[in-house]
């Protein structure tokens, strides 16, 4: 377990690749579960329950998709599994780290910019270019592909939780 952790972790430093991850359904599972399950935690600092769960089950679907997806369009459907897991065990570590920045900033004032602000950002931008590494490997290409990829992955992500967002507020 101590090893799969490392593993995880030099992912998420750009020093591993998602082969290096053991192949297991029942892995990716439990790392899709936790992403879910985060995902559905962070939603609900500002949504209700139903919409937070339609929100992180959503997200963890896009999430999923863009795997199956990158990896059908390069013909390595076999790399699923270890892709997936990867996907999802370093966004939840992310996740994780960043509930409690998400959580102050709700209850700050938006007229109070924080340095906590910056930090989220960093944070973001982090979780990019792990996503993007993560696909260079997956899907062999070069490192500004897989961060290309991962900036409209997260832009799409961001744009159907705004739409889920907006569509809650009008129908709540």
């Amino acid at each position: 377990m101590n090893a799969l952790v490392i593993q995880i972790f030099n992912i998420m430093r750009l020093r591993a690749a998602p082969q290096d991850l053991p192949h297991s359904r029942f892995l990716m599972l439990l790392c899709i579960s936790s992403y879910l399950l985060m995902g559905l935690v962070i939603a609900s600092l500002d949504q209700t329950f139903g919409l937070a769960l339609l929100s992180a089950g959503v997200d963890t679907v896009l999430l999923v998709g863009l795997a199956w997806l990158a990896l059908w369009v390069r013909g390595y459907q076999n790399r699923i599994i270890q892709t997936v897991t990867a996907f999802a065990a370093t966004g939840t570590l992310f996740e994780l780290t960043g509930w409690p920045l998400v959580a102050y900033l709700h209850q700050v004032s938006t007229d109070d910019p924080s340095s906590l602000s910056i930090l989220l950002l960093a944070l973001i931008i982090w979780n990019i270019s792990v996503i993007g590494h993560i696909l260079r490997h997956a899907v062999d290409v070069p490192m500004w592909i897989g961060t290309g990829i991962a900036l409209l992955y997260i832009y799409t992500s961001i744009r159907v939780m705004v739409a889920l967002q907006i569509a809650g507020v009008a129908t709540g």
